[in-house]
């Protein structure tokens, strides 16, 4: 089942909200990463920058669903 668009959404808003370097950094391993490896690297790369390693993976986490279960022009738009 999937998770509506606005739900996933709302979870993915923490990277969204960052510095655009930082930003783009999670967006980029939403976009190429599995949910599950999204979560790992980005917590991983959290850690190292000072920054919550949980919501960071939890948000990127939720990035990469939605580009999964919901397409990629989908991603785009909601990460631009």
């Amino acid at each position: 089942m999937n998770r509506p668009l606005s739900e996933l959404e709302v979870r993915s808003n923490f990277v969204l909200q960052l510095s655009d370097e930082l930003r783009e950094k999670f967006i980029e391993i939403a976009a190429t990463k599995s949910p599950s490896a999204a979560f790992d690297l980005a917590s991983r790369l959290a850690s190292i920058n000072g920054i919550s390693a949980l919501a960071a993976g939890k948000a990127t986490r939720w990035l990469a669903v939605v580009r999964r279960d919901h397409g990629q022009e989908t991603f785009n738009r909601i990460v631009k």
